[in-house]
């Protein structure tokens, strides 16, 4: 059986995956290798390569960098942090944690300006007797694109429900019961401007900082999405600056 970081070694997506096909079956878009790391200093930007593409108003193959590495931050007595660029490998990498840790019945808090909960017609139905990561890792890579992968990952009992948290007034209200397992998802283009989307929007930043700060920690794992698509990548990188800047030794 392939480990997490034997899968994400570093590849280029087939024409026929999921997101390829969003812009035209693209077969240029790749996927950066995982590594595992102890902070969040290890972050780069891929600018030689494209994570996404998509077609704008004239029907042109617009093409996005993503990350140069995922990152898998791992400190004992901590949840672990995944941090990456397109949304829907998120599940491969909760299977991971969550099978490795026998930790069932886990509520995402999902924190994003998307829902990512499209009708997907596709199915993957998970035994659950032994190790599936390498199935997992193959249908979320091929059948499932970032405005999709939630309700796959629902049907097949990866997560047992969500809570969408689409708007500062729901970030505000959100609350976690004491003995709550959630996983906590966070998609960073929740912090851009609603009217110019070149535009962070500080107030949500220091909103949603606060809000990290106050749950993390009783998180079973953490993912973060930095959204090519929708997020200029060096904008990401502050954000997660500001998400991440807290010691943990």
């Amino acid at each position: 059986m392939k480990t997490l970081q034997q899968l994400y070694n570093g590849f280029y997506l087939n024409k026929e995956s999921a997101n390829s096909k969003i812009s035209g079956y693209s077969n240029s878009l790749r996927v950066a290798p995982i590594k595992k790391v102890c902070n969040y200093e290890n972050l780069e930007i891929d600018y030689e390569h494209f994570a996404f593409a998509e077609k704008n108003e004239d029907w042109d193959i617009e093409y996005f960098h993503g990350l140069k590495n995922f990152l898998w931050i791992e400190k004992s007595n901590y949840p672990a942090i995944f941090i990456f660029d397109n949304h829907n490998h998120a599940i491969t990498f909760r299977y991971n944690i969550l099978y490795t840790k026998k930790t069932w019945n886990a509520e995402l808090i999902h924190i994003d300006q998307h829902s990512d909960c499209r009708k997907n017609e596709d199915f993957l139905e998970l035994n659950w007797e032994g190790n599936e990561l390498e199935k997992v890792f193959i249908f979320w890579n091929e059948k499932c694109n970032v405005w999709n992968f939630i309700p796959p990952s629902i049907e097949s009992w990866i997560i047992s429900s969500q809570t969408q948290i689409r708007s500062t007034t729901a970030l505000k209200n959100l609350k976690i019961n004491k003995n709550q397992n959630f996983i906590l998802d966070i998609d960073l283009d929740f912090c851009l401007d609603w009217i110019n989307r070149d535009r962070l929007d500080l107030d949500v930043i220091n909103l949603l900082k606060n809000k990290f700060d106050e749950i993390w920690k009783r998180a079973l794992w953490i993912t973060i999405a930095t959204s090519p698509y929708f997020l200029n990548q060096e904008l990401a990188e502050n954000i997660i600056e500001k998400l991440l800047n807290f010691n943990v030794d």
